[in-house]
């Protein structure tokens, strides 16, 4: 008995969708990384893709400061306590987070 008596018969066509299939991730990774190519070749377009990250950022920064603040406050209510303000305890609903006033003298 060899090892070629333990294949299953169909196995070649059961092989050929996953070939297929890696073929195409392989010209997608392909078409990505002339696509990333590009984009290193041009400095205003790395420029560009900079300033989109740096503003994706920021906003998930803000959101993720807003989504806490939110749950502290609903954590603080489900015990009975009162939620925290921050510094000073003033919310005027702008969710922008607790404002500290530095005296400049």
């Amino acid at each position: 008995m060899t090892a070629d008596d333990d294949l299953d018969p169909g196995g070649d066509e059961r092989l050929e969708p996953l070939q297929a299939a890696a073929r195409q991730l392989i010209s997608a990774a392909r078409a990505f990384l002339d696509a990333a190519e590009a984009v290193v070749d041009d400095p205003e377009t790395v420029g560009q893709v900079v300033a989109v990250v740096s503003e994706t950022a920021r906003d998930a920064v803000r959101v993720a400061g807003a989504v806490g603040r939110r749950a502290a406050q609903a954590a603080s209510s489900a015990a009975g306590a009162p939620a925290d303000r921050g510094a000073g305890g003033d919310d005027d609903g702008d969710d922008e987070g607790p404002v500290q006033s530095i005296p400049v003298g």
